[in-house]
């Protein structure tokens, strides 16, 4: 049974100071364009900024007015608006054909599986529960020989430590993020000895957030996926290895025609002028 996750986005300190975030704060409607975008955001974190929605083996895009319904607080102009603002400003991008997915949200979303979350539950209430007995054995320790507190404190350290280590790492959920983010990659259907252990090597040095913005990164690349005139493409056992994991974070196989993230101050004030234009023409003739 797949394990049930939570997602939310990070926004950073200096969000408002972006270009892009800038430009539109300057424009009358600019903030409802950028709660608008936080919005898609928020509706697209476990999809990777995919602005679509999977009905069975289809795929169907998000249109001005699925947005309308979705959002319930701006009107069809504003979307109308706000989408082609978001292209040219960079914020999103069409990917296969019709398809608008926003741009770098991988560097944005949070996530964690729910048994994660009930596992740090758990050894919060451990925690607590360890001081309460600490405080008792404290009271203890006059009626208590050294030689058997010792020891005695020594066998419950270990026993917690084993506990602790045996739940810390969730190889599982490792394997279930690249699969439900990699779809364009060989699906891992075993979880072997080997992968444990170099999944736990990784671990010493990369978080769990660490692996999906790995897994988004490679989704995302052309190269790895086989654009790279040698008919090659990554898989999984390739991406979580050391050196490889480490160049891909680095982004040295992102694609290098990514939509750039601004564009002149004056052609985008043009463009906004005639989308209002457009737009107030449309209500005269409604």
């Amino acid at each position: 049974m797949t394990d049930k996750k939570y997602y939310w986005i990070k926004l950073k300190t200096d969000f408002f100071n972006q270009e892009a975030i800038d430009f539109l704060m300057s424009q009358p409607n600019g903030c409802q364009y950028i709660v608008l975008y936080q919005m898609l955001c928020l509706q697209t974190a476990n999809s990777n900024g995919v602005m679509a929605t999977q009905i069975g083996e289809v795929i169907v895009p998000y249109d001005v007015k699925k947005i309308v319904r979705d959002t319930k607080y701006f009107d069809f102009d504003t979307v109308t608006v706000a989408l082609e603002l978001f292209k040219r400003l960079g914020l999103v991008y069409q990917d296969d054909g019709e398809i608008l997915r926003i741009a770098n949200l991988n560097h944005m979303v949070g996530s964690e599986s729910a048994s994660m979350a009930a596992i740090k539950k758990r050894e919060y209430r451990e925690r607590l529960k360890d001081k309460k007995e600490d405080n008792i054995e404290d009271k203890k320790r006059t009626n208590c020989p050294t030689e058997n507190r010792d020891k005695s404190l020594e066998i419950r350290d270990k026993s917690l430590d084993k506990e602790i280590e045996k739940r810390k790492i969730n190889y599982q959920e490792i394997v279930d993020m690249y699969n439900d983010t990699c779809v364009s990659f060989p699906r891992v259907t075993t979880l072997s000895d080997q992968r444990k252990k170099a999944i736990k090597a990784r671990l010493n040095n990369y978080s769990i957030d660490d692996f999906r913005v790995l897994f988004e990164k490679a989704e995302n690349s052309t190269f790895l996926k086989g654009g790279n005139g040698r008919n090659w493409s990554a898989n999984f056992d390739w991406l979580i290895k050391d050196s490889n994991m480490a160049k891909v974070l680095d982004g040295n196989y992102d694609n290098k025609s990514n939509p750039a993230a601004g564009q002149k101050a004056q052609e985008l004030k043009d463009f906004y002028a005639m989308a209002q234009n457009w737009a107030e023409s449309e209500g005269n003739n409604g």
